[in-house]
């Protein structure tokens, strides 16, 4: 019985079409993935009212510009230490409470931190040296989780605060 198994799965994986992607494409595919995932957090972040800002849900935490700093400063977080030497000049390390209140600075600074996430990701995965704690695709891939968590702390904290996300952006979030 073991043998036939084998030779089935064998047969199974062997009979599977094999993906034509080379690696730069891969690589474009996966870049492409975190502008995507990027355009979703400004979707939503371009269609809040300033006085949205202060919103939080009805448990309490963070506000929803508490939000949007907190994903910021986590990508800063980790963008120090994958790779100290990259420009952050114009990048604030750590938004505040306070700074995180003037919509346009915040959209700014999330603008930049995405920007550099997409070099740092492209030259992690163009260079096939990982020295970092953990790959780039799985970098990605927990910024993305990380900050579609925080989106949906975010739409909770508007739809409890009395100002749901219109239809275009709660259903526009999920047109990958």
């Amino acid at each position: 019985m073991k043998s036939f198994l084998s030779i089935l799965v064998l047969f199974f994986v062997l009979s599977v079409p094999k993906f034509s992607f080379g690696q730069s494409q891969l690589i474009k595919d996966i870049l492409s993935t975190w502008d995507k995932h990027t355009e979703m957090n400004n979707l939503l972040m371009t269609a809040l009212k300033d006085d949205y800002l202060r919103d939080t849900t009805s448990s309490g935490g963070r506000n929803i510009a508490d939000q949007f700093a907190h994903m910021h400063n986590v990508r800063m977080m980790w963008l120090s230490q994958l790779d100290p030497t990259a420009e952050m000049e114009d990048l604030d390390s750590e938004i505040d409470a306070i700074e995180s209140l003037k919509a346009g600075y915040l959209k700014d600074q999330i603008s930049k931190s995405n920007q550099l996430i997409k070099q740092i990701l492209s030259k992690g995965l163009q260079s096939n040296k990982v020295d970092w704690p953990m790959t780039p695709v799985r970098f990605m891939g927990y910024l993305i989780s990380h900050e579609s968590h925080t989106r949906g702390q975010i739409l909770l904290a508007l739809k409890q605060s009395g100002h749901p996300a219109p239809p275009q952006v709660a259903f526009g979030i999920w047109q990958w």
